[in-house]
């Protein structure tokens, strides 16, 4: 009698919700793939300055695809709605798609990157 060999396998997969399981992924505007996140992005707290989504690169899993562009010094004026605020000035190591040069994000040697809003998509 002939040797019968069969093997099986079974595959299943389900779509998850926002369990911290699955990873998002955020494209430029012209396309480009830019980041891998955690979290969906909505979900980082946000810088009140500028409005920027704030990674903490300590906490968080995350792959950003960007090129550095420039450092550049930005002067912070004091807020309407706070007048104690001083004038500062913060220096800004700016990051842009690789591919058309948009100005997506930015980092100041510390643990924190600043995501611009509007400046990735979900496709």
């Amino acid at each position: 009698m002939p040797k019968i060999v069969s093997s099986s396998i079974v595959s299943a997969s389900k779509d998850e919700d926002d369990s911290g399981s699955r990873m998002n992924i955020y494209y430029c505007l012209c396309g480009e793939f830019l980041l891998i996140l955690d979290v969906k992005i909505d979900r980082l707290p946000r810088r009140q300055t500028d409005g920027a989504f704030i990674l903490n690169t300590k906490k968080r899993t995350y792959k950003l695809n960007t090129v550095f562009s420039k450092k550049v010094v930005v002067k912070r004026t004091p807020e309407e709605g706070n007048p104690d605020k001083k004038i500062g000035f913060e220096a800004q190591n700016r990051h842009c798609c690789p591919k058309c040069g948009l100005f997506v994000c930015y980092d100041q040697k510390g643990v924190f990157s600043y995501i611009l809003d509007g400046s990735l998509i979900k496709k």
